[in-house]
Protein backbone atom coordinates (compact mmCIF):
# COMPACT_ATOMS: atom_id res chain seq x y z
CA UNK A 1 0.00 0.00 0.00
CA UNK A 2 1.38 3.34 -0.69
CA UNK A 3 1.39 6.16 1.66
CA UNK A 4 1.28 8.77 -0.41
CA UNK A 5 -1.27 11.79 0.53
CA UNK A 6 -3.32 13.07 -2.15
CA UNK A 7 -2.25 16.64 -3.21
CA UNK A 8 -5.11 17.29 -5.52
CA UNK A 9 -6.90 18.80 -3.34
CA UNK A 10 -4.51 21.42 -1.66
CA UNK A 11 -3.20 22.03 -5.31
CA UNK A 12 -7.03 22.87 -6.66
CA UNK A 13 -7.30 25.31 -3.49
CA UNK A 14 -3.82 27.09 -4.38
CA UNK A 15 -5.05 27.27 -8.32
CA UNK A 16 -8.28 29.21 -6.79
CA UNK A 17 -6.49 31.84 -4.85
CA UNK A 18 -3.82 32.36 -7.81
CA UNK A 19 -6.94 32.58 -10.02
CA UNK A 20 -8.64 35.10 -8.21
CA UNK A 21 -5.64 37.04 -7.53
CA UNK A 22 -5.11 37.23 -11.44
CA UNK A 23 -8.65 38.29 -11.40
CA UNK A 24 -7.93 41.06 -8.94
CA UNK A 25 -5.44 42.44 -10.43
CA UNK A 26 -7.44 42.87 -13.88
CA UNK A 27 -9.64 45.08 -11.80
CA UNK A 28 -6.54 47.01 -11.33
CA UNK A 29 -6.35 50.26 -13.53
CA UNK A 30 -3.04 52.81 -12.50
CA UNK A 31 -3.07 54.87 -15.64
CA UNK A 32 -0.18 53.99 -16.98
CA UNK A 33 -1.39 51.60 -20.00
CA UNK A 34 -2.03 48.24 -20.23
CA UNK A 35 -1.29 46.05 -16.94
CA UNK A 36 0.76 42.75 -17.22
CA UNK A 37 -1.88 40.66 -16.16
CA UNK A 38 -4.41 42.03 -18.72
CA UNK A 39 -1.79 41.55 -21.34
CA UNK A 40 -1.15 38.17 -20.36
CA UNK A 41 -4.63 36.71 -19.46
CA UNK A 42 -5.41 38.07 -23.41
CA UNK A 43 -2.59 36.36 -24.22
CA UNK A 44 -4.01 32.57 -22.71
CA UNK A 45 -6.86 33.43 -24.15
CA UNK A 46 -5.91 33.74 -27.86
CA UNK A 47 -2.68 32.05 -27.90
CA UNK A 48 -2.77 27.97 -30.09
CA UNK A 49 -2.82 25.68 -27.31
CA UNK A 50 0.32 24.17 -29.27
CA UNK A 51 2.36 27.36 -29.65
CA UNK A 52 6.25 27.13 -29.00
CA UNK A 53 6.53 30.79 -26.69
CA UNK A 54 10.13 31.83 -26.65
CA UNK A 55 10.33 34.09 -23.30
CA UNK A 56 13.04 37.20 -22.91
CA UNK A 57 14.04 38.28 -19.42
CA UNK A 58 13.31 40.79 -17.05
CA UNK A 59 9.84 42.15 -15.77
CA UNK A 60 7.97 40.28 -18.57
CA UNK A 61 9.44 37.13 -17.81
CA UNK A 62 8.12 37.48 -14.31
CA UNK A 63 4.92 38.42 -15.75
CA UNK A 64 4.52 36.04 -17.79
CA UNK A 65 4.93 33.48 -15.20
CA UNK A 66 2.91 35.01 -12.93
CA UNK A 67 0.01 35.64 -15.63
CA UNK A 68 -0.56 33.21 -18.43
CA UNK A 69 -1.62 29.89 -17.94
CA UNK A 70 0.45 26.96 -20.09
CA UNK A 71 -1.61 23.89 -21.77
CA UNK A 72 -0.02 22.38 -24.25
CA UNK A 73 2.92 24.96 -24.93
CA UNK A 74 6.10 24.61 -25.57
CA UNK A 75 8.06 27.35 -23.38
CA UNK A 76 11.97 28.51 -24.34
CA UNK A 77 13.40 30.98 -22.22
CA UNK A 78 17.21 31.51 -21.46
CA UNK A 79 18.41 30.67 -17.87
CA UNK A 80 18.78 34.54 -17.37
CA UNK A 81 22.23 36.34 -16.74
CA UNK A 82 23.19 38.37 -19.16
CA UNK A 83 20.49 37.48 -22.48
CA UNK A 84 18.50 40.25 -22.87
CA UNK A 85 17.52 40.08 -26.24
CA UNK A 86 16.97 36.07 -26.20
CA UNK A 87 13.03 35.76 -27.41
CA UNK A 88 13.33 37.00 -30.89
CA UNK A 89 16.09 35.01 -31.99
CA UNK A 90 15.17 31.84 -29.82
CA UNK A 91 11.82 31.99 -31.89
CA UNK A 92 13.59 32.82 -35.05
CA UNK A 93 15.26 29.53 -34.23
CA UNK A 94 11.78 27.74 -33.52
CA UNK A 95 10.41 28.72 -36.25
CA UNK A 96 13.15 26.93 -38.59
CA UNK A 97 12.42 23.87 -36.04
CA UNK A 98 8.87 23.89 -37.10
CA UNK A 99 9.65 23.86 -40.67
CA UNK A 100 11.34 20.08 -40.05
CA UNK A 101 9.46 16.75 -40.67
CA UNK A 102 9.33 16.52 -36.91
CA UNK A 103 5.75 16.34 -35.80
CA UNK A 104 6.65 17.31 -32.36
CA UNK A 105 7.38 20.77 -34.28
CA UNK A 106 5.78 21.02 -37.22
CA UNK A 107 3.58 23.49 -38.29
CA UNK A 108 3.36 24.93 -34.92
CA UNK A 109 2.93 28.52 -33.91
CA UNK A 110 5.66 30.41 -32.60
CA UNK A 111 5.07 33.57 -30.38
CA UNK A 112 7.59 35.68 -28.92
CA UNK A 113 7.58 38.09 -25.85
CA UNK A 114 9.77 40.54 -24.71
CA UNK A 115 9.92 43.75 -23.30
CA UNK A 116 11.33 47.06 -24.70
CA UNK A 117 14.85 47.07 -23.77
CA UNK A 118 15.22 43.03 -24.85
CA UNK A 119 13.57 43.85 -28.14
CA UNK A 120 15.37 46.83 -29.03
CA UNK A 121 18.70 44.93 -28.28
CA UNK A 122 17.92 42.71 -31.48
CA UNK A 123 15.41 44.05 -33.14
CA UNK A 124 16.82 44.36 -36.38
CA UNK A 125 16.72 40.91 -36.51
CA UNK A 126 13.23 41.56 -37.92
CA UNK A 127 14.23 42.26 -41.15
CA UNK A 128 16.24 38.19 -41.39
CA UNK A 129 12.16 37.27 -40.02
CA UNK A 130 10.49 39.17 -42.98
CA UNK A 131 13.19 37.92 -45.39
CA UNK A 132 12.46 34.66 -45.17
CA UNK A 133 8.43 34.96 -44.01
CA UNK A 134 8.82 33.81 -40.82
CA UNK A 135 5.24 33.71 -39.43
CA UNK A 136 6.55 35.01 -35.89
CA UNK A 137 4.46 37.06 -33.05
CA UNK A 138 5.66 39.76 -31.30
CA UNK A 139 4.37 40.31 -27.92
CA UNK A 140 6.13 43.61 -26.62
CA UNK A 141 5.63 45.04 -23.29
CA UNK A 142 6.89 48.65 -23.45
CA UNK A 143 7.67 50.84 -20.02
CA UNK A 144 10.25 52.97 -21.42
CA UNK A 145 12.84 51.18 -19.39
CA UNK A 146 14.99 48.62 -18.20
CA UNK A 147 12.37 47.92 -15.47
CA UNK A 148 14.22 44.83 -14.02
CA UNK A 149 17.67 46.81 -13.40
CA UNK A 150 14.99 49.60 -12.13
CA UNK A 151 13.19 47.18 -9.34
CA UNK A 152 16.87 46.04 -8.35
CA UNK A 153 18.24 49.30 -8.22
CA UNK A 154 15.83 50.61 -5.98
CA UNK A 155 15.39 47.17 -3.80
CA UNK A 156 18.92 47.75 -3.28
CA UNK A 157 18.41 51.39 -2.19
CA UNK A 158 19.80 52.96 -4.50
CA UNK A 159 18.60 55.62 -7.30
CA UNK A 160 17.43 54.51 -10.32
CA UNK A 161 20.59 55.15 -12.75
CA UNK A 162 20.88 54.97 -16.27
CA UNK A 163 17.55 52.11 -17.01
CA UNK A 164 15.38 54.82 -18.69
CA UNK A 165 15.06 54.07 -22.66
CA UNK A 166 14.36 55.88 -25.30
CA UNK A 167 12.47 53.96 -27.97
CA UNK A 168 11.51 54.58 -31.66
CA UNK A 169 7.87 53.74 -32.35
CA UNK A 170 8.05 50.24 -32.75
CA UNK A 171 4.93 49.60 -35.09
CA UNK A 172 6.67 52.03 -37.10
CA UNK A 173 9.95 49.88 -37.47
CA UNK A 174 8.11 46.57 -38.07
CA UNK A 175 5.84 48.41 -40.75
CA UNK A 176 9.28 49.84 -42.24
CA UNK A 177 10.96 46.33 -42.41
CA UNK A 178 7.72 44.64 -44.02
CA UNK A 179 6.53 42.91 -40.95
Amino acid sequence: ASSAVDQAPEVAERWAIWRDEKRSRLRDDRGRGVSSSAIFDALTRVAPHDAVIAVDVGNNAYSFGRYFECKAHAVLMSGYLGSIGFSLPAAMGAWAATQEDDPRWRGRPVISVSGDGGFAQYMAELTTAVKYGMKITHVLVNNSELGKISKEQRAGHWHVWQTSLRNPNFAEFATSCGA
